[in-house]
């Protein structure tokens, strides 16, 4: 551990120093110390350096292989975490040699997935002897604990229990089969003696701590009708804007218990199962997956709501609600109340984990009121990885920012905004930044939506607006996003030289926000019209694409309108011909790890994308020829949009570019280049029809290989990822030997490579494992 360091003058005895200081000139040995002291840290730091790396906790990524050699642990590839933890475990591994649980953690070491390991032969169906019979698996025969509800071995499937019934071939099946011959196949079980079934959770599943669901308001029950329903039944949308959301459930698995413990049902990172979700099933446990907690609303501060450990949790008014006395129920809500098989009761909650709906039962309208004012949500969903807005670590918000070339930086304004203090908290940050002298960082603090309604945002200096760390904000914007400088054109040279150089220093960085349009929002306008700016940085946001799936009606599954997020065109946004002709920069767009509707961007311009993923709406075999991701503003169909540098990223959509270069794409439809005599794309899959390339190595075309993705829908769990049955040239043969497209820096195929080694060392003799992706 690092500890303040005491310099050599300080380490002196006070009478060398008080000496020192009446010496003419004072101070001559403690400058002479002071060259010494560079040495002398240098020495400190590089001891220091040396001990660290004894051990494989805080060793360099360098040293992590030699480590390894002492062990005798064969080398792997991947990223360090995972380097790191394989060797760290492997006498732990060894001792345990041949059990669930060194499986299961040496899986997780590998992959950092959720994990669950089942051996087959446990799940067979028994031939019982007529004089020895054991339905009762082990207790006191015969049929002493067996109810109705009871899966008995051997015995008939329990049709009695839909929450039972739903772990019928899941990781956590209690049912017996009869043995399967057939020979092993990606992602099925076969129930046999020697197979070992290891199942996989690869999405990540990420909570929003607390947000605000949308209303859909609050429907009277005739109570004539139903004469035990609740009188008042409120409805929500989970996710902040009304759209489908996935709920799923957190990890709860912990992989640093010694020894290992096995997961369990209803602690994995899995979608939340429905039937298990109702208070009144035999095999429901909605306690494993949601909670009521009360909260005081007059105190909204986000640290005052108390944050369980399920994957969904309600907020509610503590004056109003007790957290007692509530039951679940997990029902189909695309039709709200008209899907429920029976009405709801008082306080009696239906949950749609498929679509994210909540229908609560209440006594009367006081009390329902209360709830459409003043509920919260804690909530989980999944997703391949952090690319988009999420709620995930960030670094430290920056202190110092960039200024004229030969200057000290500059430090930074901080300003936080946070919802549960002020509702209007982003907008008031905003209103005086063009009177700045120096750069403003914004951090938001909370995952709620904010309402931003400005025109166009004048800067005098550089502009960051960022999400705190583990939190995700929605900005809803009234307008559209402009960014230009407050002033272009200067009254004389001088001025205009100053002007220039601030011009060149202005950026604008976005980072960890989500957003979205407003109520009122023209269909043609872009999220971000204009960026008068030296650069433009959006990094891990969401700009909202639209094109998720209808909720219910007679529209149910079809798709919404794809919308525009950037239109920049040949103007800069400027509407006088004396600001456009003054503004000399070519500004820079950059986009990473970040999902983004289609891009309209002229040729004055510069387009960088890395592991991003830009939607036009359209998926695999679809007509995309009106449909673009990313081309002109002034023309699409007959222009060319901005030189672009890409690495990594997967585009649905035509894309058409003046030049283009980079590695790692993914072009579902046709990647259209003007001057293909210029640049080289590397690694990269191109649909095959109607492409016009340029140079290009270690390439893939649609006709020589099958691409498919497990979802092409913004808003679903897997959206982005690359089904198991894509031809591996896609999935091994794109940067660093792994999958090319937007999630090729997970580097799964390294982990699943890695799994396979490491089987074959751990695995015990016999015994075969079966991969099985759940997610």
């Amino acid at each position: 551990m690092s500890e303040t360091r005491v310099s050599l003058y300080d380490r002196l005895p006070e009478i060398y120093r008080i000496r020192d200081e009446e010496q003419q000139p004072p101070g001559q040995l403690k400058q002479y110390l002071a060259l010494v002291e560079v040495v002398y840290g240098a020495i400190h730091d590089n001891i220091e350096a040396l001990y660290h790396d004894l051990f494989i906790e805080t060793c360099e990524d360098w040293v992590i292989p030699y480590i390894g050699d002492l062990l005798g642990t064969s080398h792997l590839k991947g990223d360090a975490w995972t380097l790191r933890a394989d060797v760290a475990d492997t006498i732990a591994l060894r001792r345990r040699k041949g059990t669930l649980g060194a499986i299961e953690q040496l899986t997780y070491d590998l992959t950092r997935w959720g994990v669950h390991c089942v051996e087959l032969l446990e799940n067979l169906v028994w031939n019982h002897h007529l004089n020895h019979q054991r339905p009762d698996r082990g207790g006191n025969p015969p049929y002493a604990k067996a109810t109705r509800h009871t899966v008995i071995r051997g015995g008939t499937i329990v049709l009695r229990d839909a929450a039972m019934l739903s772990l019928l071939n899941s990781p956590f099946d209690p049912f017996a089969h009869v043995v399967d011959l057939k020979p092993p196949a990606g992602g099925n079980i076969r129930y046999n003696l020697p197979n070992l079934a290891i199942f996989l959770w690869r999405l990540v599943a990420y909570r929003i701590d607390v947000s605000q669901p949308v209303s859909r308001g609050i429907q009277p029950i005739d109570l004539t009708k139903f004469p035990d329903a609740a009188p008042f039944v409120v409805r929500f949308d989970v996710h902040p804007l009304g759209q489908p959301v996935r709920l799923f459930n957190i990890n709860r698995h912990n992989p640093n218990l010694r020894p290992p413990v096995v997961s369990l049902i209803d602690e994995t990172p899995s979608p939340i199962p429905t039937p298990r979700l109702t208070s009144q099933s035999n095999a429901g446990v909605p306690d494993k997956y949601v909670t009521v907690e009360t909260y005081n609303p007059i105190d909204l501060a986000a640290n005052a709501i108390d944050i369980g450990e399920t994957g969904l949790q309600l907020h509610i008014p503590g004056p109003t609600f007790s957290i007692t006395g509530w039951t679940f129920r997990g029902a189909n809500l695309c039709a709200w109340e008209a899907g429920l098989n029976r009405a709801l009761h008082d306080r009696e909650i239906a949950i749609d984990p498929v679509i994210g709906r909540i229908a609560i039962g209440v006594k009367d309208d006081a009390e329902a009121t209360a709830l459409v004012n003043q509920l919260l949500l804690t909530y989980t969903y999944g997703a391949v990885g952090p690319v988009g807005a999420h709620p995930i670590s960030r670094s430290p918000a920056p202190t110092v920012w960039q200024s004229r070339p030969g200057e000290a930086p500059q430090d930074v304004i901080p300003r936080t905004v946070d919802f549960h203090q002020d509702s209007n908290g982003l907008q008031a940050a905003l209103q005086d930044i063009g009177s700045l002298t120096a750069p403003l960082m914004i951090e938001i603090k909370d995952s709620m939506t904010h309402t931003l309604d400005i025109s166009t945002i004048q800067l005098n200096r550089s502009l960051i607006i960022r999400a705190a760390s583990d939190q995700r904000p929605v900005i809803k914007l009234v307008k559209p996003l402009r960014f230009r400088p407050q002033k272009v054109k200067g009254v004389d040279a001088n001025e205009q030289d100053n002007l220039n150089a601030l011009m060149s220093l202005l950026t604008v960085r976005l980072e960890g926000l989500y957003l979205t349009r407003g109520d009122s929002w023209v269909a043609s306008d872009a999220l971000i019209e204009q960026a008068a700016v030296n650069q433009l940085e959006i990094l891990d946001c969401t700009l909202d694409p639209g094109g998720n799936k209808e909720l219910d009606g007679t529209a149910q599954g079809k798709r919404k309108d794809i919308f525009t997020s950037l239109k920049l065109d040949q103007s800069y946004g400027f509407s006088d011909d004396i600001e456009k002709a003054a503004f000399n920069q070519v500004p820079e767009i950059i986009l990473h790890r970040t999902i983004a509707g289609p891009i309209l961007i002229d040729t004055n311009y510069k387009l960088h994308l890395t592991e991003s993923i830009i939607d036009a709406g359209k998926g695999i075999g679809d007509d995309s020829s009106n449909s673009f991701a990313v081309t002109s503003t002034t023309d699409p169909g007959n222009t060319w949009g901005a030189p672009t540098q890409v690495h990594s990223i997967t585009v649905f959509g035509r894309m058409r570019v003046e030049s283009i270069s980079g590695q790692g794409g993914i072009w579902v439809h046709p990647l259209e280049v003007l001057n293909n005599q210029k640049g080289c794309l590397k690694f990269s899959y191109f649909s095959g029809q109607g492409d016009r390339l340029p140079q290009n190595h270690a390439c893939v075309s649609g006709t020589e290989a099958k691409l498919r993705f497990v979802s092409e829908i913004f808003g679903q769990p897997a959206y982005g990822q690359i089904h198991e049955s894509t031809d591996s040239q896609i999935r091994e043969q794109g940067p660093n030997d792994d999958a090319m497209g937007a999630f090729g820096f997970l580097l799964e195929s390294h982990k699943w490579r890695n799994l396979q080694i490491r089987y074959r060392e751990f695995m015990p003799v016999g015994i075969r494992p079966l991969l099985i992706p759940v997610t």
